[in-house]
């Protein structure tokens, strides 16, 4: 499919959309720790998300394919890299450290899928995208803090290297994406989710039943918003960015969220120091930079 040369208003304001969704389910992850521990938001996130999904991609009259197909192995792939464990690792990362910083820290998991893809799909490593990932991997330890390196295992630390790790996991589901077989995209993303909530759903029902935090009305709101909202609702207008401006208009999307996600963790009170910015400055200087031609 060749990409459109000049998008649409619409394009653009699905990509608004996109971004919004994106970049501000930080901060409701963060109102949902208030009431759920962090497998239980995963949790109820997922199984949100593939329901609506699954009766999305009834009403398009897609049809999921027998258990027998070995499409279910993909789909449990994608499920666990691209959802069931991230979806996990931010909450977690996100009970010691604010909704901002998380946001900034998941900006770069797009450098580490230049890495994963020169290894495991084959793509050609330009000198653009050396320079692009070793200019966001300096971002990352200047957001990390440079003083953190020589400490590492402290408890702000480790939670953002938990962060880390979502963003590398999305990197990886973003090269599997790349090997699955053809299949619909509604098909996919129903799939993907029902198999993430599926292996999701044991310990979330466990932490459920442990959980001894108070059910607030915007803990279990949010969380509610996250399942439809920057799950469900955002993997529809993903699929159709795709499909109408392509992926690479659609990368855009990497330089908004970020931003998106600070802007609203300071405009609820959160507070994050000067290394920050610049760490944010680098990472979106890096993604830019490996995106040259």
């Amino acid at each position: 499919m060749s990409e459109p040369q000049n998008p649409t208003l619409q394009d653009w304001l699905l990509l608004t959309a996109l971004a919004l969704l994106w970049g501000t389910a930080f901060l409701f992850i963060r109102f949902s720790l208030d009431s759920q521990p962090p497998v239980a938001v995963s949790t109820v996130r997922l199984a949100l998300g593939a329901i609506a999904l699954l009766a999305w991609a009834h009403f398009r009259g897609r049809k999921m394919p027998p258990l027998t197909d070995v499409r279910w192995v993909h789909f449990a792939l994608l499920g666990f890299f691209g959802n069931a464990l991230p979806f996990f690792l931010i909450p977690l990362g996100q009970t010691e450290i604010s909704s901002a910083l998380a946001g900034i820290l998941v900006a770069a998991m797009p450098l580490a899928t230049v890495i994963l893809a020169y290894f495991f799909a084959g793509e050609r490593m330009t000198r653009w995208k050396l320079i692009g990932f070793l200019t966001g991997f300096a971002g990352v330890i200047v957001l990390i803090g440079p003083a953190a390196l020589s400490n590492l295992g402290g408890a702000d630390t480790l939670f953002q290297l938990i962060v880390l790790a979502a963003g590398l996991s999305y990197a990886v589901n973003a090269v599997l994406t790349r090997r699955a077989p053809k299949t619909p995209a509604s098909v996919i993303a129903a799939g993907t989710l029902t198999c993430a909530a599926l292996m999701s759903l044991p310990f979330g029902l466990w932490a459920a039943w442990q959980n001894d935090l108070p059910a607030t009305a915007l803990g279990w709101g949010s969380l509610i918003w996250l399942g439809i909202g920057p799950t469900a609702v955002a993997t529809v207008i993903f699929m159709q960015i795709i499909a109408r401006a392509g992926a690479g208009f659609l990368s855009l999307v990497n330089y908004i969220v970020p931003v998106i996600a600070l802007l609203t963790g300071l405009a609820f009170g959160e507070s994050v120091s000067w290394n920050a910015y610049l760490g944010l400055a680098i990472i979106l200087a890096g993604i830019a930079l490996a995106r040259r031609r």
